[in-house]
């Protein structure tokens, strides 16, 4: 009898053990979105790509790519292989694709950005709805995002507008008299000769720059 009720044991334990594995290899599908990085300066127009990679046989979706307008403007946007048709909308604020896949894996749709931003990081958020099979079942995504990074301004662009101009000199001056106060970012930069302090040999550096002298 103890035999038997370790045999009946043993094979409720393979059971279980089964059903767990089964449901961990479901759990193990999924749906991920991404969206490429670039790197650029300001005026500089830069490419991210938003991509899809699935083993669910998802139909089509909803996708927003939010920008910050005052830091980027959309140039051109399109659907790319893993689209089979749908659209395209730019809103300001987002660029927005509704419609299906004709691949699990690849591009959706690229857009072009005009960097605006002087310097640091111009951030793109990318959100998914709607993501639905055949049967209309929909499903949650995950998402990796993505980043569009701005170098520095050149050496003396205080006011960062992107060149470096007898402004920058003024901006200078006026910091030297107390008319302006520099953050601790322009202080790097119009540091031209590396003394550690903002004075008028500075903006006479920036004239130089300006000039073509250095």
């Amino acid at each position: 009898m103890k035999t038997k009720l370790k045999s009946i044991a043993v094979v409720m334990a393979l059971v279980t053990l089964i059903s767990s594995f089964s449901a961990f290899s479901a759990s193990a599908k999924g749906l991920t979105y991404s969206v490429t990085s670039a790197k650029g300066k300001k005026g500089d127009t830069v490419t991210v790509s938003v991509k899809i990679s699935s083993d669910i046989e998802i139909w089509g979706a909803n996708l927003m790519l939010e920008y910050n307008p005052s830091e980027l403007e959309v140039v051109e946007c399109k659907t790319g292989s893993a689209a089979a048709t749908g659209s395209l909308h730019n809103t300001g604020s987002s660029v927005n694709f509704s419609g299906m896949f004709a691949s699990q894996s690849g591009t959706v749709y690229t857009v072009k950005f005009k960097i605006l931003k002087g310097y640091g990081i111009a951030n793109i958020t990318l959100k998914s709805t709607e993501n639905t099979d055949l049967n209309g079942k929909t499903y949650s995504s995950s998402i990796k995002q993505g980043k569009i990074t701005v170098d520095n301004p050149a050496t003396g662009d205080v006011n960062n507008d992107g060149n470096v101009t007898a402004v920058d000199a003024r901006y200078v001056l006026q910091a030297v008299a107390g008319i302006k106060t520099l953050n601790s970012s322009q202080k790097k930069l119009v540091d031209m000769n590396g003394d550690g302090k903002i004075t008028a040999v500075d903006a006479r550096f920036i004239l130089q720059v300006v000039a073509g002298l250095r």
